[in-house]
């Protein structure tokens, strides 16, 4: 692995794909070496993301594998734009579909998440009535973008992780409004908010709140910064917007984020005391519901 390597998201979707690529072929490391003339070491640290990946290298195990090209150029042209994202995006103009991620996928591979809900709650946390009232308010454009689904798979492996860890933590920090708004209605909401309060006492969530009075908060109404355990990938940091997901990988993109988190953990209200918040907005729809 070279010295100081660190996989950007990009590279590491190349080497997912060829991961997945050799899996379906059902050829071993040793038999993958004897068709490509490379060692089973090198094959190995590609599709783990140790190592960049080239487009060459990409063609070469698509022969192998016997990827057509419909499956292979996504992952070809994305071998190019992990080397020099900036240049590619700019040379590229949106002509050429490379390989990416969904923030379910990535979220699956991380050790630990750090979300800021200034506006609604995390898909993660969701009801499937909360989720559709979100849904029926948005317009079909919005709604049709695939970065917005969050599989009920996936929503299941992170709550089992986090209740069972160490392997998954997250620290979710909420506003005050996140609590006030009726989303689907007072009942709706009322079944969301206990659900969220049940979901504060996983062992490996934490959840905090931010009062109107500790003042307001100028930027972006919601972010996740998510972290990883193998010290070849860095943080990352996700936006969600009308148009698709942003992904911010660079230091100087990153520090904003990690900074205003650490700033609101800073003036949040303790989780006993959120939870009871939580659990006193939920009872407030509740009792105010009109059946």
């Amino acid at each position: 692995m070279p010295k100081n390597f660190k996989s950007n998201l990009q590279n590491r979707a190349v080497a997912r794909a060829l991961a997945l690529w050799r899996k379906e072929s059902g050829l071993s490391l040793d038999e993958v070496t004897q068709r490509v003339h490379w060692s089973a070491a090198k094959t190995s640290t590609m599709q783990n993301g140790l190592v960049p990946v080239l487009d060459a290298e990409v063609a070469a195990l698509a022969l192998v594998y016997g990827v057509d090209g419909v499956r292979r150029d996504p992952v070809f042209w994305g071998a190019q734009r992990a080397l020099d994202p900036m240049t590619f995006d700019l040379l590229a103009r949106g002509t050429a579909h490379c390989v990416g991620w969904t923030y379910p996928e990535v979220e699956a591979e991380a050790n630990y998440v750090r979300v800021v809900a200034l506006d609604i709650l995390p898909p993660l946390v969701w009801t499937p009535e909360y989720a559709i009232a979100l849904k029926s308010a948005q317009v079909e454009a919005v709604s049709e973008q695939g970065h917005r689904h969050y599989p009920e798979v996936h929503r299941t492996s992170a709550v089992d992780q986090l209740a069972n860890g160490p392997s998954l933590r997250m620290d979710l920090i909420l506003s005050e409004a996140v609590l006030r708004r009726a989303v689907g209605g007072p009942l709706v909401m009322a079944d969301q908010l206990f659900q969220l309060a049940s979901f504060a006492q996983l062992e490996g969530a934490r959840v905090f709140l931010v009062p109107d009075k500790r003042g307001a908060f100028a930027g972006p109404a919601s972010f996740a910064v998510l972290s990883f355990r193998e010290p070849q990938f860095d943080d990352v940091v996700y936006l969600d917007s009308l148009h698709g997901g942003t992904w911010l990988e660079s230091e100087l993109e990153r520090r904003p984020y990690l900074d205003t988190f650490e700033r609101l953990l800073t003036v949040a209200l303790p989780e006993a005391v959120t939870t009871g918040w939580i659990v006193k907005a939920a009872q407030h729809f509740k009792d105010n519901a009109t059946v």
